[in-house]
């Protein structure tokens, strides 16, 4: 997984251009380096030919054939690192002087050079080189003069430059292929950091902050950049829950004397039209509580204030009862439960929050499941996490307002009219799961919801038994 990352990621995909690019570059450069090298060499070579040649040429017009023996005597001998040979023929190519036998055939591959393999020279008994490089002239008085050079030795030191040259480039493209590598590996794993921490913000935890200690040069001014942004965020976030909050809490007392005013006046009105009329009002009046109601749980669940009253809390009797309490609800509606809880073991946690979590839920899924509809309430245990799964069959939410139905007071377009409610259900759920520092997912049940709660676990429990219900 983390290799397919790494190889599809764009910091490795651009990392490897690069070295490709780089080594394109240091192939040109070794090449050019190479054409240079060797052609230093041979012009070494060659201007060694020709001082040769000029040299022997006058200690031939000089001393003639004893002069030239001494000269092929001293130049010629084998303890000289570079070998040189020499020949000084008639008009006819004959020989005359020097350490070649025969005048050898040649091929000129520029004017006044030639090239020409040797197998043998019967007069030199030490092994030499079989390709030579050679130039010849032809004097005024007819005889014609050569000095040839065996190049094997340049032939190696060409190959020496060429082999290091070609291990400097593999080495190259291996170095920068592995620091790619290792590059991207690392930026991968700050890159993953911030997108944990924006996958927390996403889902409604605005005080979560992308970490930037270990994040070095334009990802660290990017999460300080997007951590400043965030803290304007929680601002303007907090002040509007604060308003709503506010309200809320502003308006309950009225509300509270208006009800009870309405139902003095239900108690004591004896007609029977009004009195129908003031029990409308009345049931308005209890949804307005309850809507406000809602608004300050979720502010203090929010606030955190509730992990003070946390203690043991058994799950599964815990969704057992929430099960055993909305049966009745079910059955009225032809509705059947189906349940599979493993008995689990405790969590740290807020027994009534998490109930009146587990019961939203419950009666979301009762709320949205047509009748003669089953109603599937699950239990399991994960690696790291107790799941809490409850499923319906109803015609579950769009993708497009599954971030949203989390949102306060939002409500699925084709739910509005249909079914009762004030947008607040899930906003309790979340704030309850988060506070408990857990995660909620919406997942498709085809067809309805599924709602699935994943608490962390205090400590590892044994495998579980499976109870159907």
């Amino acid at each position: 997984m983390l290799l397919t990352k790494i190889f599809s990621s764009f910091t490795f995909r651009f990392l490897v251009g690069y070295v490709a690019w780089l080594s394109v570059s240091v192939f040109l450069v070794l090449t050019t380096i190479y054409a240079f090298i060797a052609y230093d060499f041979f012009k070494e070579v060659h201007q060694s030919v020709n001082d040769e040649l000029s040299q022997l040429t006058t200690a031939y017009q000089q001393g003639g054939v004893p002069a030239v023996d001494s000269f092929v005597a001293e130049h010629g001998g084998p303890k000289r690192l570079i070998r040189f040979f020499y020949f000084v023929g008639d008009e006819n190519k004959q020989k005359i002087a020097g350490n070649l036998d025969r005048w050898p055939d040649t091929t000129e591959y520029r004017s006044g050079w030639q090239g020409f393999d040797l197998e043998t020279l019967t007069s030199i008994t030490d092994p030499v080189g079989t390709e030579f490089i050679a130039r010849s002239i032809q004097l005024e008085s007819g005889e014609h003069v050569m000095v040839a050079r065996h190049y094997a030795d340049v032939l190696n030191s060409t190959k020496l430059v060429a082999g290091a040259l070609i291990r400097s480039m593999v080495a190259t493209i291996f170095v920068g292929t592995i620091g790619g590598a290792i590059t991207a590996a690392l930026t991968l794993r700050q890159i993953e950091n911030f997108n944990t921490s924006l996958r927390r913000i996403m889902m409604g935890d605005f005080s979560e902050r992308v970490d930037s200690s270990h994040a070095r040069g334009d990802m660290k001014h990017l999460a300080e950049n997007v951590n400043k942004m965030l803290d304007r965020i929680e601002v303007l976030m907090n002040g509007v829950r604060q308003v709503s909050d506010n309200i809320a809490h502003d308006l309950r007392t009225p509300l509270t004397r208006l009800r009870n005013q309405l139902s003095e006046l239900h108690t004591e009105c004896d007609s029977p039209e009004l009195r129908d009329r003031i029990a409308g009002l009345l049931e308005e009046a209890d949804g307005l509580l309850g809507t406000f109601g809602a608004l300050l749980r979720i502010a203090q669940v929010e606030s955190g204030n509730r992990r003070s009253g946390f203690g043991a809390v058994e799950l599964c009797t815990l969704v057992t009862d929430v099960v055993d309490l909305y049966e009745p609800l079910a059955a009225d509606k032809d509705q059947h439960f189906q349940t599979a809880l493993a008995r689990v073991g405790s969590i740290n946690g807020d027994r009534n929050l998490l109930f009146q979590a587990v019961a939203n839920l419950v009666d979301n899924a009762i709320k949205y499941t047509p009748h003669g509809g089953t109603i599937h309430v699950g239990l399991s245990v994960e690696p790291d996490y107790y799941r809490i799964a409850v499923a319906d069959s109803g015609e579950g939410i769009p993708r497009a307002d599954r971030d949203k139905v989390f949102q306060r007071f939002f409500r699925v377009e084709s739910s509005r009219g249909r079914h009762p409610g004030n947008g607040l259900g899930l906003s309790l759920v979340l704030a309850v799961v988060k506070l408990h520092d857990g995660e909620i997912l919406l997942e498709d049940n085809h067809p309805g919801l599924r709602v699935v709660v994943r608490l962390p676990r205090t400590a590892r429990a044994a495998e579980p038994a499976l109870a159907v219900l």
